[in-house]
């Protein structure tokens, strides 16, 4: 601005609000165009308009510093300051009006009554300054309410992450059972390379409560050693929750005739650097990148045809029940058909109709969860052979171990492990 009219210039750019402002200012409604002086006017002007607002305000606020540096020099001797319940009461600010201050018809006065006290002379400065402006209105209704305002208790929110503890990382290691399983599908029991994928979640805090091996009665779904075990575990309090690894890579076996699969197993991304050349080759298995669909708008992977590396030209095929059975491990949240309903239903031992009258005459008793309490041949939990509702196990798994603390309640497997019964046309087919 050193140089303004000399090589620089100013454009102002106002709206049609701003340019009626200017014009009521200036007073004068014509058409002509507004001026640099028009601008600076207007600015000045409301530059004074709002200063003349807030000082009564101001002047409540020097008034309550006099004061308390009054009481507080009459506390204070050399230095030390004996401060009693008497004194600190006087401190103190009315912190709510009485129904006749706020609502009794008053004067309009042009100062209170405390600026009247010239004595002092902090009030005095305050009074002079204040005469500086007319027509103040210290009873007006803006004034009570930022005096309000101040009083009132503000609420201050810190959001504090909790993250993981520091850990020492696993060293990684590719077995040699699991590299035979991905070349020639050869699964064996029994192994320390690999086991149920339930079993890696017994530590948590989801399962403290749940007798979480009854959920790995097939064995279709495992796990490798190297997935399961991320960092070195240390002293007894030591929680896993932060630690379990994303489900992202699968391989998978298949049936001895067809191209069903019939078993799946979740590797870390390590095993899958090393096996993902080797596997262009391999007549037996299939590796494939897979994700759980933790959004609505994201397309479902769990048919594992979105990236697979495989020596066979035919595709694999995944039965619906084991796709089921993966998506609840890996922690997906929305369901993409009707079949997937009912086979995760049928594998959480959860009711898929309402129980009529004829279904209680055959012996159907459900929970409140949807947890089938006997079928009609007796069955607790129905076809998926579980003693216990998991319903309370996956709403903590899904929400503390898989989603860092985040809700599920809006979606489909929150609602579903609510007790919701679905429809066919509430899914994308």
């Amino acid at each position: 601005m050193r140089k303004l009219g000399k090589g620089q210039s100013v454009v102002f750019c106002v709206s049609e609000e701003i340019h009626t402002k200017i014009q009521d200012a200036r007073r004068d409604h014509t058409s002509t165009p507004i001026k640099v002086s028009d601008v600076l006017l207007w600015s000045i002007s409301e530059t004074y308009n709002e200063t003349r607002r807030s000082m009564p305000l101001w002047a409540t606020q020097g008034e309550r510093f006099v004061r308390h540096a009054k009481l507080w020099q009459a506390i204070s001797d050399q230095g030390n300051t004996t401060l009693t319940k008497s004194a600190a009461e006087r401190f103190l600010e009315d912190e709510l009006q009485s129904i006749e201050l706020r609502y009794q018809p008053q004067r309009e006065k042009q100062q209170p009554a405390y600026l009247s006290q010239t004595s002092d002379v902090g009030i005095k400065r305050i009074a002079d300054r204040c005469r500086e402006f007319d027509n103040l209105q210290f009873n007006a209704g803006t004034l009570q309410e930022e005096q309000e305002r101040e009083l009132s208790p503000e609420i201050e929110q810190e959001r504090q992450v909790q993250r993981a503890p520091a850990a020492e990382p696993s060293p990684h290691r590719l077995h040699l059972d699991v590299k035979n399983f991905a070349l020639h599908g050869s699964p064996k029991t029994l192994i320390s390379a690999y086991t149920s994928a339930w079993t890696v979640l017994s530590g948590t805090s989801a399962a403290v409560n749940f007798p979480i091996m009854q959920m790995a009665k097939d064995r279709q779904l495992l796990a490798s050693a190297d997935f399961a075990t991320t960092v070195k575990t240390s002293g007894s309090t030591y929680m896993p929750d932060p630690f379990q690894r994303p489900v992202q890579w699968l391989l998978t076996k298949r049936a001895a005739t067809g191209n069903d699969i019939d078993i799946a197993m979740a590797i870390s991304p390590y095993e899958a650097n090393l096996l993902y050349p080797l596997m262009k080759s391999a007549k037996k298995g299939g590796l494939h990148l897979y994700k759980p669909r933790s959004n609505l708008g994201y397309v479902a992977l769990d048919a594992l045809d979105f990236h697979t590396v495989s020596g066979q030209n035919a595709a694999p095929t995944i039965p619906r029940p084991l796709a089921a059975q993966l998506n609840l491990f890996a922690g997906q949240l929305y369901m993409t058909s009707y079949e997937d309903y009912l086979a995760t239903c049928k594998y959480l031992g959860l009711a898929t109709d309402r129980v009529s009258e004829a279904m209680t005459a055959q012996g159907w008793k459900v929970d409140a969860d949807g947890f089938i309490l006997s079928d009609a041949a007796g069955r607790k939990g129905g076809s998926s052979e579980l003693s216990r509702s998991p319903t309370m196990f996956f709403r903590i798994f899904l929400s503390k171990v898989r989603r860092n603390g985040d809700g599920i309640a809006k979606t489909h497997m929150g609602s579903l492990l609510d007790g919701k019964l679905f429809e066919a046309g509430e899914f994308e087919e």
